[in-house]
């Protein structure tokens, strides 16, 4: 039986090993592979949890008015946010992720409208970010 696949916001930290998800899955065509969501309500929660995100990050980030982020500014708005919203729901996994489902599940239930994310707790986080450490 195949699987209905569904946008996952996070595919590149979950095909990167940076992050885990119960609902993360690997595809492939013509040798490329991409990372999808087979869960159709959590696809919809991290969406809305990154749209939020990215759409309070343009101050750290100096990208007013601009559509196309290069590759860089969205992993730090993704895995700097996801990694501070760790930490605001008090769980410490050093910088890696075991579940974003499970992360994505706290976020909705402590913040019922995601307006109410203390943004500005994260952004020194996300302004930090990299997703490469220099040796």
């Amino acid at each position: 039986m195949a699987h209905e696949h569904f946008t996952c916001p996070f595919s590149h930290l979950i095909l990167s090993g940076r992050c885990g998800c119960q609902f993360g899955a690997k595809d492939c065509v013509a040798e490329k592979e991409f990372g999808s969501c087979l869960n159709h309500n959590a696809s919809d929660a991290c969406q809305a949890v990154y749209y939020h995100l990215r759409d309070n990050s343009d101050f750290v980030l100096k990208t007013h008015h601009v559509n196309n982020l290069s590759v860089g500014q969205q992993s730090k708005i993704k895995m700097g946010g996801l990694l501070a919203l760790q930490e605001l729901m008090g769980v410490d996994n050093g910088d890696k992720i075991d579940d974003i489902k499970t992360l994505v599940t706290k976020i909705h239930i402590n913040y019922l409208d995601l307006s109410r994310i203390p943004f500005s707790k994260l952004m020194p986080r996300i302004a930090k970010f990299k997703f490469r450490k220099k040796p």
